[in-house]
């Protein structure tokens, strides 16, 4: 079945030449066109809006029909689709658009098709990348020895620490208050933002004390448990696993550190009201909405970056590191290979022209066309300085970087590679990024502790025996953690909650992980 389908590939590629131009731009002499699935988060336009994708149908010549899914239903549809093996695209589009069984599970099956000699052949820029760059190689092949994904890569951002928290110094300069160390401490200033009128309008009810977007990723209070062990900020697939002493893993979610949190955090802080319970039900969009009246009302707020509750009130806000809990220590997580993905673009067995397809893809692998992608267009985003190098064009008043960023290109999920050399030889970290970086440095490389669990692309079996298992433990120990933060009860329910945790499988599941791990970070 292989050999066949092998044959059938090359008949695909030698076909397809015809059709193509050999080099350069446009890449076909006549108009060609594929259907692509992709996935949007809230802050993404309309892809047929883009002026990043106009502009790369003008280049290229081809036409993408794209089938948006929303972020929020994106897995179960994605999911249905590829299980029925009916109306299929020519190909998943951008970072997360599937996961890393998906490509084991689907790549075995032929849905989609290996990619090793598309690259080679048709793809100069992704080939000479793999090549500088064994490490991204590494982790986009899959246990088969199969390239079924091309990479993400945006080394500009420092994602290894996602997650940091602002705190509103005009507010604590007004209230005479000291910028918080422990959880004790900040439960003191959230009082006092709450109950003293901390934005000055004589209004003393219209201030939100702390926001958070549950299970945000950087934007959730899971860094919090760290204060009582280990840091969960979702990461790597959504494990809730981190790398503990000796290389054990450790599920964070089962651990006494993270019941005496859920215990702590609800005690102290949701009870109380001083974080808000529309953190639990809000998507990403209506997060970054907050704070954009003329008044700041917001005194702390978790974030990738300071910028994401917008520009009108950034200036107010300074970083506040990782708090120490009521035993005097704190950790903070770190996602090592945050800046990489080992999914940025897939070809299913319908393309009938997979050859252009992957010269149409390996477009975004031109490191120009990975910034325009990911950072704007140039003239609209970026200004090109006329010697080789980018520089940033302002952000327009009333809107956020992100939202500058996201209105005209694919930006944080497309197939790119931009590299750690491109910025400052290129093009400099933007201000954001850099304020990032900078903040990382100085207020949580120190704290960040609790590693989170490298992604990796596991065999066939272990994937299809986690694909039985995870939804549920996961489901599970983030219903029970919404639970216990918004409305308590975790000391009285917690044997319950372990013993149904093991019922589902959780010992098989760290054995899965760990077994992997090992294995590939021996060294």
């Amino acid at each position: 079945m292989k050999r066949f389908l092998a044959i059938i590939l090359a008949l695909a590629l030698m076909l397809s030449c015809a059709a193509a131009l050999a080099e350069g731009y446009p890449l076909v002499d006549s108009p060609a066109e594929f259907n692509l699935i992709i996935r949007i988060r809230p802050l993404h336009g309309n892809p047929d809006e883009m002026v990043f994708f106009k502009n790369l149908e003008e280049l290229t010549g081809v036409h993408i029909n794209w089938e948006q899914i929303q972020q929020a239903e994106y897995d179960e549809k994605k999911n249905l689709l590829l299980a029925a093996n009916k109306d299929l695209p020519d190909g998943f589009f951008g970072k997360f658009s599937l996961s890393s069984s998906d490509l084991v599970v689907y790549g075995s099956q032929g849905i989609l098709i290996p990619l090793n000699d598309l690259i080679e052949e048709y793809a100069p820029n992704l080939k000479a990348l793999l090549e500088r760059r064994p490490d991204i190689k590494s982790m986009i092949t899959a246990p088969d020895g199969n390239i079924y994904s091309t990479p993400y890569v945006q080394e500009g951002e420092d994602g290894t620490i996602a997650s940091n928290i602002m705190i509103n110094k005009t507010w604590l300069e007004r209230l005479g208050l000291e910028k918080p160390t422990t959880l004790e401490e900040l439960e003191t200033v959230l009082t006092a933002f709450k109950e003293q009128d901390a934005n000055g309008n004589g209004d003393p009810n219209d201030e939100i004390p702390m926001t958070f977007k549950f299970l945000g990723s950087q934007r959730d209070i899971g860094g919090f448990f760290g204060a009582f062990g280990y840091a969960d900020t979702l990461a790597a697939g959504n494990t809730h696993i981190v790398v503990g002493e000796d290389g054990k893993l450790v599920f964070v979610p089962a651990t006494e550190g993270y019941k005496e949190g859920c215990k702590y955090l609800y005690e102290h802080f949701f009870a109380k009201g001083l974080i808000d319970q529309e953190g639990f039900t809000m998507d990403k969009k209506t997060y970054n909405s907050q704070n954009q009246g003329e008044i700041a009302n917001i005194g702390v707020f978790m974030c990738w970056n300071s910028f994401d509750l917008g520009t009108v009130h950034e200036d107010e806000y300074e970083p506040m590191s990782p708090l120490l809990g009521p035993n005097g220590t704190t950790s903070w997580g770190t996602s090592p290979d945050s800046t990489m993905a080992a999914t940025g673009f897939s070809i299913t067995n319908v393309c009938k022209d997979p050859a252009l397809l992957m010269r149409w893809v390996d477009t975004f692998y031109d490191p120009i066309q990975s910034m325009q992608c990911d950072l704007g267009p140039i003239g609209i985003n970026i200004k090109d300085n006329g010697d080789g190098t980018y520089d940033y064009i302002d952000t327009p008043e009333g809107m956020s970087y992100d939202e500058f960023r996201y209105k005209e290109a694919f930006a944080s999920d497309g197939p790119i590679a931009l590299t750690s050399d491109f910025f400052g030889s290129k093009i400099p970290r933007s201000a954001g990024h850099q304020a990032k970086f900078d903040r990382n440095e100085n207020y949580y490389r120190k704290y960040a502790t609790s590693v989170y669990l490298p992604s990796m692309i596991l065999s066939e079996e272990d994937t299809d025996d986690l694909n039985l298992i995870k939804t549920d433990i996961i489901n599970y120990a983030e219903e029970m953690r919404a639970k216990w933060l918004s409305s308590g009860g975790v000391e009285e329910e917690w044997d319950d909650y372990i013993a149904r945790l093991n019922s589902m499988g959780l010992e098989q599941y760290m054995e899965i992980y760990q077994r992997n791990y090992t294995a590939t970070h021996s060294n």
